[in-house]
């Protein structure tokens, strides 16, 4: 149980050593269950939200948790659309479904490590996870400029069903049993090993290395983009959603992403989620520390 405690506050050193084992020795087993390592994901994470909460902060802070839920992904899409033209086929491709996808679930945990109000950024996520399955594919089908595998509309029948139905459970289980709330601590734990073991699969399902370098430099220059437009969020809104807004918008959730590119595109262009989704984490780890310290400062 220790462990499981302790494992958000590794999620980077964990996120690296997936990646590393995932290069070293790919599953093609785990690989081939991303989809229901995602869906497990979006349970942890909804089985930390009730339906009151998020009916609350929907109603306080309606405005810009709509905003964070839709905009985000638009833009990102078209800046994914615009940087992945340099590069080939599959690392383009990939780089679409990243901007396709939702705010990352792990934004959650660090808005809270970054002594910022996580109920805006729990507002912001289930909006997303929502608005990229139902969006995401018909998003990915205008803009990637060939055919995707089974249309946007079998796309969008499977993802829903992999996001919305496990996000659907686990608000009304935490709503129904709100006292499985003692265990908030393991949950995020086991949340936690899920965002590393997606990681090893995201990874696991490329072809094979001589993809990295190009979607490293395609993930970089994404969450270049993404920072910015976060920044410029930060500065310009209230402080109670200033934090949560900047990171939901700047982290973008690899799992989704590499879910979307799997399907639409076929496993090798997972590469750039898989790359994303460690630069990420890095860079969000890093971020959420900054934002700690400028608060306790402020304070």
């Amino acid at each position: 149980m220790k462990i499981l405690v302790a494992a958000p506050r590794a999620l980077t050193p964990l996120a690296l050593v997936a990646a590393a084992l995932a290069l070293v020795a790919p599953s093609r087993g785990v690989a081939d269950r991303s989809d229901l390592l995602l869906a497990v994901l979006v349970l942890l994470t909804a089985l930390g939200i009730t339906a009151t909460e998020l009916r609350d902060d929907v109603r306080r802070h309606r405005t810009s948790i709509a905003v964070l839920s839709v905009a985000p992904m638009i833009v990102l899409s078209l800046a994914a659309w615009a940087i992945g033209r340099p590069f080939d086929r599959q690392v383009s491709d990939g780089l679409l479904a990243v901007g396709a996808a939702s705010s990352e679930v792990a934004t959650v945990g660090l808005v809270t490590l970054a002594g910022a109000d996580a109920t805006i950024a729990l507002g912001a996520l289930a909006g997303s996870l929502i608005a990229s399955a139902l969006l995401g594919p018909v998003i990915i089908g205008i803009l990637a400029g060939h055919t995707v595998h089974g249309g946007t509309g079998h796309l969008l029948a499977r993802f829903a069903l992999v996001v919305i139905a496990p996000l659907i459970a686990g608000v009304a289980i935490r709503s129904a049993r709100p006292r499985i709330g003692r265990w908030d601590p393991e949950r995020e734990g086991l949340a936690a090993l899920t965002v590393a073991v997606l990681v090893y699969a995201a990874l696991s399902a490329t072809a094979g290395g001589h993809h990295l370098l190009p979607a490293l430099a395609a993930a970089l220059a994404f969450l270049a983009v993404s920072g910015v437009m976060a920044e410029l969020w930060r500065r310009t809104t209230p402080r109670p959603v200033a934090t949560p807004g900047a990171l939901s918008i700047t982290m973008r959730d690899f799992a989704v992403a590499a879910a979307l590119a799997s399907q639409a595109f076929g496993d090798g262009a997972g590469t750039v989620a898989g790359v994303y989704g460690v630069v990420m984490l890095l860079a969000g780890s890093a971020a959420a520390g900054a934002l700690a310290r400028a608060h306790r400062g402020v304070s």
